[in-house]
């Protein structure tokens, strides 16, 4: 081999170390995708599976598109009764279909988009955001205020079927998929949970007030049946059966002083009336 030959294949290492070098990698987990971003900031249409993946001059974009979660607060809906919620929160997991990634990042601005806590961009969160809005306030439209809580089960199923004929409006059904809505507040105006309150403190104290009055009534007619029951002539009858018992034990005597029947009960002397 020439000395030229050699010095060739030894500029051709050095460039190949240098590139490796100046480059990084960056690993791509699972349920995220990637896109490579070139050193002249044009993006590479082809969409980068989980791994570990080398970014030689330019970048690389990871994106989660298996579970994006976006929760909507604050939502003041109102009701078919014409009540306007206080206050709503409501939260929708969505995922992405990855071949989808080149689209949503380079045809989509920022403005539809959210940023994670760890800095990564959320493709189409704020866009997400704006439809949970419509799609509560279209939901919760079909309940008076007072069944609200109550049928949050088929809320949260009518927010969801909003939501995806809100995305088919838009021709992105299938490739964004609503996973989950779930409601994780409804709060009535103060008002009219006051004035339920005085209602329901009402009927119980109504509710207890005949109770009051049902047992005082036959209270009076078990006394009225007694007295009924209880005349004098069977008193008398009572009397003189304890009489003849007690005198039967010898426990009582039976004298007459000046005419009068009288009772003798130990050492002591009781007229009988």
């Amino acid at each position: 081999m020439s000395a030229f030959v050699k010095i060739g294949l030894g500029a051709g290492a050095a460039v190949f170390a240098l590139v490796l070098t100046a480059g990084q990698f960056t690993t791509i987990n699972t349920g995220e995708n990637g896109l490579y971003v070139g050193f002249d900031g044009k993006v590479k249409n082809e969409i980068l599976t989980p791994g570990i993946k080398y970014d030689g001059l330019g970048s690389i974009k990871v994106f989660n598109t298996r579970k994006i979660t976006v929760q909507s607060n604050d939502l003041t809906p109102k009701t078919s009764d014409n009540t306007i919620m206080k206050d709503m929160d409501v939260v929708v997991t969505y995922s992405l279909s990855p071949t989808s990634l080149f689209d949503f990042y380079t045809g989509y601005d920022m403005t539809n988009h959210g940023v994670s806590q760890n800095g990564q961009i959320e493709l189409m969160a704020s866009f997400i955001k704006r439809l949970i809005t419509s799609a509560v306030n279209q939901s919760v439209d079909e309940y008076p205020a007072l069944e609200v809580n109550s049928s949050l089960d088929k809320i949260q199923d009518t927010i969801k079927q909003n939501l995806n004929l809100a995305l088919e409006k838009n021709n992105l059904a299938g490739r964004i998929q609503i996973e989950s809505v779930v409601v994780v507040k409804a709060d009535l105006p103060g008002d009219l949970v006051a004035a339920v309150n005085r209602v329901v403190t009402a009927q119980s104290e109504e509710k207890e007030q005949i109770v009051k009055n049902r047992t005082a009534e036959l209270k009076a007619n078990e006394n009225k049946s007694l007295a009924s029951t209880i005349t004098p002539p069977y008193l008398e009858y009572q009397r003189n059966e304890i009489l003849r018992e007690a005198m039967k034990n010898g426990s009582i005597q039976k004298i007459l002083i000046n005419g009068a029947p009288v009772l003798s009960i130990g050492d002591g002397v009781m007229p009988v009336k």
